[in-house]
């Protein structure tokens, strides 16, 4: 035989448990390959996003304003108000693939794995490489992760549920050693998860905070709260890209402030609030918990013992006990504000409100199952060689169950769009009319129809030059003093004829109407950003400068408290 060693032979064990979960991870995604892409309507909703977004990149325009081509080119402000991470993203996988079904697949893909490592690192800091391992082969079939992708295609919080495992890693680090490199790495990953999903940024601002207060060190806490707060500060400035504009033009868009719809209240909208099927969502939602108590069960027993402490070494996994109660109470937070015990919280913080889905905390509770039955392996395999062993064949049986009801209902009966029919759903969906949230606050039903891109009378009209955020058009001398403009009317737009401004209003509409000269005249439409988003670029560019020096200090560089 050579004397050359496999690849796999000459490897260390975490090397191959770190393969082995990132084979887990892809494999979530390989039934995309297979069958084609889950299908649901929020898969047109973010493609709506992606696609102009791919095409603004590409014409060197990197963070676009306006998305001109929708609502039958009437457009809509909704890129100022959805977290873009996810479309950078898609933009990239589609540049390097050619292909958005390919784009689709590596994408998900890659979050999927990056989530389930993120478990593993996170476990890594307390537990065993094999251990470790679990808890991200755990996290990336559990149920409602699952749900994420095949059922509700909630793909920004699947992403968002891929960064949030690494927040949690870098605020145990910090709590423990206050090291700059850990205060980058908290910064890091709270801006991206910022930039990825703000519901799941919302709920996780929450747990993380829970978490840390559970995690932080009595005799250093205030060190400690200094570092995490510099980490939060950071991250919100290196994010200042997106939530600034967020919140200064939020009253702009209708949200749910016109025509709410109840699907998306969250009184509505709690786990085990209803047990009818003709509330989808939440009919559905408890059978994912129940699912995931199939799953999870088997770890009570450890938090169990490390209640009454008795909770010892196993197999050289030694998590104390207060790591194990810190985990259950995130849990039990996380179930807590999924039913509608907490409906008295959510009443009040207005914030949470606006996440719409009360069980969105199933996400948490995904994380935290999967790290304690992670950590009650080595107990468990213990019970196996004494008289209870029928109890761990229970429980064994029991996560079976689980995960065939994932593969078989959440998984399989996706609804599938094969390579050609998601290819035509993507030609459709340019002009297509937006999800209503996203319409500006003059728009009213019906939505109106226009056949050329501007009205002007009797004058004639030449166009120019029509990009997404600048339109050129000539106009004829005339007696017609206004021009409707195919363009929802939004604060930003400006129209000049040389040096003199025009101005803009919304007809009854929601349409933009321009003031025209009496003479013939060359008119500039421009979508203008306001000066607040280029200090706020400054601040993101700022932010991520500062995560990146400190990431590269010396590794025994750790923050304290100002004296």
């Amino acid at each position: 035989m050579s004397g050359k060693k496999s690849l796999v032979g000459s490897s260390s064990p975490e090397t191959i448990h770190l393969m082995v979960l990132s084979a887990v991870g892809f494999a979530v995604v390989l039934p995309m390959i297979f069958w084609g892409v889950p299908s649901a309507l929020d898969l047109s909703n973010h493609f709506r996003f992606a696609l102009p977004f791919y095409d603004a990149i590409r014409t060197g325009h990197f963070y676009p304003g306006w998305l001109a081509e929708s609502n039958g080119g009437f457009g809509d402000a909704s890129f100022r108000f959805y977290p873009p991470a996810l479309y950078y993203l898609l933009a990239g996988a589609r540049a390097l693939s050619g292909s958005w079904y390919a784009a689709m697949v590596a994408t998900f893909g890659v979050l999927s794995m990056l989530g389930a490592l993120g478990m593993y690192f996170w476990a890594r800091e307390f537990t065993s490489s094999q251990n470790a391992m679990w808890a991200g082969v755990f996290y990336a079939v559990a149920p409602y992760h699952l749900n994420q992708l095949y059922q509700a295609l909630l793909l920004a919080e699947f992403a968002g549920a891929a960064v949030l495992p690494f927040a949690f890693l870098f605020v145990e680090r910090v709590c423990r050693q206050r090291r700059a490199r850990d205060v980058a790495g908290l910064a890091a990953t709270y801006a991206l998860l910022m930039l990825t999903h703000l519901p799941l940024a919302v709920i996780g601002s929450i747990a993380l905070l829970v978490y840390a207060l559970l995690r932080i060190e009595r005799t250093r806490i205030l060190r400690t709260v200094f570092a995490l707060g510099m980490s939060v500060a950071i991250g919100l400035a290196a994010s200042a890209c997106y939530w600034v504009t967020m919140i200064f033009e939020l009253r702009w868009i209708r949200a749910d402030n016109v025509n709410p719809e109840p699907g998306l209240d969250y009184r509505y909208n709690f786990v085990l609030s209803t047990f009818s099927p003709d509330s989808v969502n939440v009919w559905w939602m408890n059978i994912l918990l129940l699912a995931s108590l199939f799953m999870f069960w088997p770890a009570a027993l450890l938090v169990a013992r490390a209640t009454r402490g008795k909770f010892g070494d196993m197999n050289n996994a030694k998590p104390i006990a207060g790591t194990i109660l810190a985990f259950a109470s995130v849990l039990a937070l996380s179930l807590f504000m999924a039913t509608p015990l907490s409906r008295p919280v959510w009443n009040m913080v207005r914030p949470l409100q606006e996440t719409q889905l009360p069980w969105r905390w199933l996400a948490i509770s995904s994380m935290m199952c999967s790290l304690l039955l992670a950590f009650a392996i080595p107990m468990w395999t213990r019970l196996i060689k004494t008289r209870k062993r029928p109890i761990v064949i229970l429980a064994l049986g029991t996560i079976a169950i689980a995960f065939a009801f994932s593969v078989g209902h959440t998984v399989r009966e996706a609804r599938w769009l094969t390579p050609s029919q998601f290819e035509q759903t993507l030609r459709d969906i340019p002009g297509s009319a937006s999800v209503y949230q996203w319409l500006p606050v003059w728009v009213r039903d019906p939505r109106p129809e226009m056949r050329t891109p501007i009205v002007a009378g009797d004058r004639g009209i030449r166009i120019e030059s029509w990009t997404p955020e600048k339109r050129i058009f000539h106009v004829s001398a005339g007696q017609v003093n206004e021009a409707r403009v195919r363009t929802f009317y939004y604060p930003h737009w400006a129209a000049t004829f040389g040096d003199q401004k025009l101005a803009i209003r919304p007809d009854e509409t929601g349409a933009m109407l321009v003031t025209l000269p009496s003479n013939e005249a060359d008119i500039t439409l421009e979508f203008r950003e306001p000066v607040r988003v280029k200090y706020a670029a400054g601040s993101t560019l700022f932010g991520w400068a500062l995560i990146g020096g400190l990431f590269w200090r010396r590794r025994s560089a750790r923050y304290s408290h100002p004296s």
